[in-house]
């Protein structure tokens, strides 16, 4: 018995080796009305074994195996296009260069990599559409019915994931946006605005909402809380906005609506234009980088592409880490890494007139007060 990785491999290059056969030989019969007279008959035997293995080839060249068919997606299909378009050129290159007694229709050629795209990206997103209806088919119509107030990026996501879930039935959505409603997301309709809520939650029967606006600010929020308190179902929430950008929790992290979510300051909305012109193309400095407000302030730097970044650090390993990190996200960007104390005037003076920053970003400060404020209290007055 082969090993599982190598059958992982194997079964779909033979699909997709019969998926060449079944695509050369149908752009024949389709060029010849389903009529395959001797001639053509001839040329179709005689070019079959040279295509096939020169398509499956290509297909191996760009990577169609190394991805599995459960997660089929746009890129896999737009590695599929890429590679049968590739796969045509190689084949008329190569069957001109042998010079075959029968010459092959150039109709073929435009047909047979429309069939290779119909076949192959058709068959492997009908296998995901198959697998995910026998794993998460009978979920759909199980599991508590929940409302979902917003019909955004995260509302979207948060349908996705909750398709798959034994615990929810996603059974519509409400959004203050009257252009939404009516229309729908991931196949979950927009009933209505979040101010029916009161009415339509009792007419599904509803007992709970989630409030999926992590990037609204607080008084969308608070109201959203404030309509499931009137409706009589249970408010929950999805993770803050910055974590799901980050990575750190997916929106299906689903939690109780908690103090700190109705309370608190609103997003600041950036002036991007004002900072453009303010970092684009300009030496910035920022001290201590290498700390969690320094490294977050190098980032949102870096969306701005200033023309160098210093980053001035006294901690070498905090430093290092960042540096490690701007190098594989932002290698284009040129950075310059400086050791030292902010507190010495005679390093911060070399860095001044050796980079010559025309913005500075003063971020190296001692932050946690309980820490700071008994046995270091000394330490915090010279920081």
């Amino acid at each position: 018995m082969p090993p599982r990785g190598l059958s992982r491999t194997l079964l779909p290059l033979i699909h997709d080796a019969l998926a060449a056969a079944a695509a050369w030989t149908l752009a024949y019969l389709l060029r010849l009305n389903f009529e395959l007279p001797p001639p053509h008959n001839r040329g179709l035997a005689l070019t079959l074994p040279w295509v096939v293995p020169l398509q499956v080839v290509v297909f191996w060249i760009f990577g169609l195996y190394r991805g599995m068919w459960r997660y089929a997606s746009l890129p896999d299909l737009r590695r599929i296009v890429l590679a049968s378009a590739a796969a045509v050129l190689v084949t008329t290159i190569a069957l001109y260069m042998l010079r075959l007694p029968m010459p092959v229709p150039r109709s073929v050629l435009v047909l047979d990599p429309i069939l290779l795209i119909m076949f192959m990206g058709g068959s492997r997103l009908g296998y995901r559409m198959w697998r995910e209806h026998r794993l998460y088919g009978p979920a759909q119509l199980s599991g508590e019915p929940v409302l979902i107030l917003g019909a955004g990026e995260a509302a979207a996501l948060l349908v996705k994931e909750l398709s798959r879930s034994h615990e929810w039935r996603v059974v519509g959505l409400l959004d203050d946006d009257r252009a939404k409603v009516g229309q729908q997301l991931q196949g979950v309709k927009v009933l209505g605005t979040c101010g029916q809520l009161p009415q339509i939650a009792p007419r599904l029967g509803v007992a709970h909402a989630i409030i999926a606006m992590p990037s609204q600010g607080h008084g969308v929020r608070r109201r959203a809380a404030d309509l499931c308190a009137a409706a009589g179902v249970r408010a929950l929430t999805v993770p803050a906005f910055a974590d799901l950008v980050s990575g750190r929790v997916t929106v299906s992290a689903i939690r109780q609506v908690e103090l700190d979510d109705l309370l608190g300051r609103d997003p600041v909305q950036l002036d991007d234009r004002g900072l453009h012109q303010l970092l684009t193309g300009r030496t910035v400095l920022v001290t201590g980088a290498g700390g969690s407000i320094g490294s977050e302030l190098c980032r949102q730097i870096a969306r701005f592409r200033p023309g160098r970044l210093v980053m001035f650090e006294l901690n070498e390993f905090g430093l290092y880490q960042v540096e490690q990190e701007f190098r594989e996200a932002f290698p284009e960007l040129p950075i310059v890494c400086a050791i030292g104390d902010a507190k010495n005037p005679g390093r911060v003076e070399q860095v001044f007139r050796e980079h010559r920053p025309s913005v500075v970003f003063h971020a190296a400060a001692y932050k946690h007060v309980p820490l700071m404020e008994v046995e270091n209290a000394w330490e915090a007055v010279t920081n």
